[in-house]
């Protein structure tokens, strides 16, 4: 979480944070960390007047992007990153598995009591490459029959009406939207914001050709709370390229 005098930024694991950090932390000089994926309930109340910014993923890309950026990142192992290590069985199962395990968390007992019992009872939102989930946090996904990423993104934002989201897939333009808002907007922020590379890319192929079609309609089923919210489609370029 970040704090400026203007706003607060909200990083969404895996959903263009990085991005969003870097700009705030170059063009903002009131900008300061109070917490590394902190969520609102936590933000303090002399900053609850601010405009609230985030960023948000399809989510059939978000895991995708979750599994490459935990399975080949050399900063995680099964005791820093507890929650992958569960779910992937200490990075022995592939995609295919791993994700089905991270969609069915909320509704198979077993999955989440593992999970629970390797779970901290507590952890400090202040460092950096771990799950920042606890055993409390964890035992809410009982029987909700949602997936790992509808879970995070409740746990961090709550309801979230009032949130400013910008799109991965628009999300340099969506940045600007929200700065022009709130009278943050310069031409060297703009300049910055739209020429900037990507950063913290963990995936090169097309998000689609990673699923069977049993677990795309699991993504759908999981995550439909987030699916319908935001108008989420799955893109199946596999199909495209067949037809073309």
């Amino acid at each position: 979480m970040l704090i400026t005098d203007k706003f607060v930024f909200l990083h969404l694991p895996r959903a263009g944070g990085t991005f969003v950090y870097e700009v705030v932390r170059k063009f903002f000089p009131s900008a300061r960390e109070i917490g590394y994926h902190l969520p609102r309930e936590l933000l303090p109340r002399e900053y609850s007047h601010l405009p609230v910014l985030s960023t948000v993923r399809n989510p059939w890309e978000f895991y995708v992007s979750w599994y490459h950026h935990q399975h080949s990142n050399v900063r995680y192992s099964p005791l820093t990153n507890v929650l992958f290590g569960c779910l992937s069985e200490n990075r022995k199962l592939d995609f295919v598995q791993t994700i089905r395990n991270a969609l069915d968390v909320g509704v198979s007992d077993d999955k989440l009591d593992f999970l629970i019992q390797a779970l901290p009872e507590n952890f400090d939102y202040k460092k950096r490459h771990i799950p920042n989930l606890t055993k409390d946090l964890v035992r809410k996904i009982r029987g909700t029959g949602i997936g790992l990423y509808t879970f995070r993104f409740n746990q961090l934002f709550g309801q979230a009406d009032d949130v400013f989201f910008c799109r991965v897939e628009s999300l340099r333009s969506d940045l600007m939207t929200f700065f022009e808002r709130i009278g943050a907007a310069s031409d060297a922020l703009r300049s910055y914001v739209l020429g900037l590379d990507k950063k913290n890319i963990s995936e090169s192929r097309h998000y689609s050709t990673y699923y069977t079609p049993e677990l795309a309609e699991l993504v759908f089923i999981r995550d439909h709370q987030l699916v319908e919210r935001f108008g989420f489609t799955f893109e199946d370029r596999l199909q495209e390229t067949d037809a073309a």
